[in-house]
């Protein structure tokens, strides 16, 4: 990538502290380790000395030669893993002591994800550094649409009210979740900055390729995806479907295309670096959830130049410019089967609408324009904190 960034005038050291429980083997394993670490390895090209955190142990250190020099240290290659869940999140509180060395020497700290930022947070009032939360998605938030318990809600609340309190900024993907944040915990807007999910718009990009006849879907497959209501939506339409992605509906989703008699090929999970290829086999991409966060998945196939339709839920329209950068629309069959027909028949409009979400996508989701936020934010929470203890 040529060197588009503004150098610092100091190295920034930066801990990224992985999400509870999960590892470079684990991000490898569900095809996510080459686009997660490719932030962190530009970053590493820009002054930032960085360190993983992670809850592996030696096996993580297979892919050391990918990280580019950046530093790991997996948290059960030090100490002993627990078997059951509850013990290693007891256990984990001690891990900044552990790791103390490391930990003093670093400038930053940073979370990947909400869950897993206690320690982050620990390691903050331990050795008096500054801290950056990123919240891909609002994590309370999403226990109350996921239906979670009363008490595992009152968990969310409280971690995350920990988190925030304790953050000097906290990094969330829309504007939503930045209003969520304010208002239910009483953070200052001045404390939440909007940064988008990216995209690595050379590898996500058009391609002229044969294109396939079918519709796209690319995630999870669970309630939340709400994949009965695209099946239904294609009934008696005599177009397909092609859906990458695994779960825990996956039995039911082919039982119900069966019933219908639809023509969907379910083709299981595939790593991010390979999707580029599945988007560019495809005219038009399709997104019904219930809620999302700021999908990643959605952002990929517009990268590509998909003509993309997506329900009218949050997450979604903060994305998709209705009739600019694609289409949006109602929770319901009807409307979701007439912007199908509709850009399945309309070439000039889908081509129109593929090549803006295109233009959107370099424009706000770039993975330059993120690296750029991210060296910014760097040196001003540095700065301020040096200030602070001078």
């Amino acid at each position: 990538m040529i060197n588009k960034y503004k150098n610092s005038d100091r190295f920034i050291h930066l801990t990224l502290f992985f999400t509870f429980d999960i590892s470079l083997e684990k991000w490898a394993d569900t095809g996510l380790l080459h686009r997660e670490i490719l932030l962190y390895k530009e970053l590493r090209k820009q002054k930032v000395f960085i360190q993983f955190l992670t809850y592996g142990d030696s096996t993580d250190r297979q892919w050391e030669g990918e990280l580019e020099g950046i530093s790991l240290l997996p948290v059960y290659e030090r100490i002993p893993r627990p078997r059951t869940k509850i013990v290693r999140f007891l256990q984990s509180v001690f891990i900044p002591w552990y790791f103390r060395e490391e930990l003093r020497g670093t400038d930053l700290l940073k979370t990947n994800q909400l869950w897993g930022s206690w320690v982050a947070v620990i390691t903050k009032f331990i050795f008096q550094k500054p801290l950056l939360i990123r919240c891909g998605y609002e994590f309370y938030d999403f226990s109350k649409k996921t239906g979670r318990s009363i008490i595992f809600r009152g968990f969310a609340f409280i971690l995350s009210w920990f988190a925030y309190r304790s953050a000097n900024l906290i990094h969330v993907a829309t504007d939503s979740d930045r209003k969520i944040v304010k208002n239910d915990f009483g953070i200052s807007y001045t404390r939440i900055a909007k940064c988008p999910n990216w995209i690595d718009t050379s590898l996500f990009a058009p391609k002229l390729c044969p294109l396939s006849q079918n519709l796209l879907f690319v995630g999870r497959l669970n309630d939340q995806k709400n994949l009965y209501l695209l099946l239904r939506a294609l009934e008696n339409t005599g177009i397909g479907l092609d859906v990458v992605g695994e779960g825990e509906t996956r039995r039911a989703l082919e039982a119900e295309a069966n019933r219908l008699g639809l023509n969907v090929n379910f083709l299981g999970p595939l790593p991010n670096d390979q999707l580029a290829e599945i988007y560019q086999n495809h005219k038009i991409y399709i997104i019904c959830s219930r809620f999302e966060g700021n999908p990643k998945t959605l952002l990929e196939a517009m990268a590509c130049g998909c003509a993309v339709i997506g329900t009218d839920v949050p997450g979604i329209k903060e994305v998709i410019c209705h009739e600019e950068s694609g289409l949006v629309v109602k929770e319901s069959e009807d409307s979701l089967r007439t912007a199908i027909l509709l850009l399945w028949q309309d070439r000039h409009l889908r081509n129109n609408l593929g090549q803006r979400a295109r233009q959107q996508v370099e424009e706000q989701n770039s993975l330059e324009s993120a690296v750029l936020k991210e060296l910014e934010v760097y040196q001003e929470i540095c700065v301020s904190s040096v200030n602070i203890q001078e």
